[in-house]
């Protein structure tokens, strides 16, 4: 957020457990606008090839977020199951 106060574009993650408190914290340094790109939670127990694949969905969003190109939502969810939720576990 300090760079983006600056005008330098900025591409904030955060997990969906995290998602209330990063709109929070946007709010407080005044800037509610501030697009987030969500992730699933958790992510501690993703493999080397699960973050590869999470990261691969979330790379054209970051890329929005940093050119301005594209909408700038509130919030914008990363296109990408939790292999959990996929086996029908339960997280996620």
């Amino acid at each position: 957020m300090y760079l983006e106060k600056r005008g330098v574009p900025t591409s904030t993650v955060v997990s969906t457990a995290f998602l209330t408190h990063g709109h929070l914290a946007a709010k407080n340094l005044q800037m509610a606008a501030l697009p987030l790109l969500v992730t699933p939670h958790p992510l501690n127990d993703l493999t080397p090839d699960e973050v590869r694949e999470l990261a691969a969905a979330a790379y054209p969003i970051v890329v929005e977020q940093l050119t301005g190109m594209g909408p700038q939502e509130p919030h914008t969810h990363v296109n990408f199951a939790h292999p959990a939720a996929r086996a029908g576990t339960g997280a996620a």
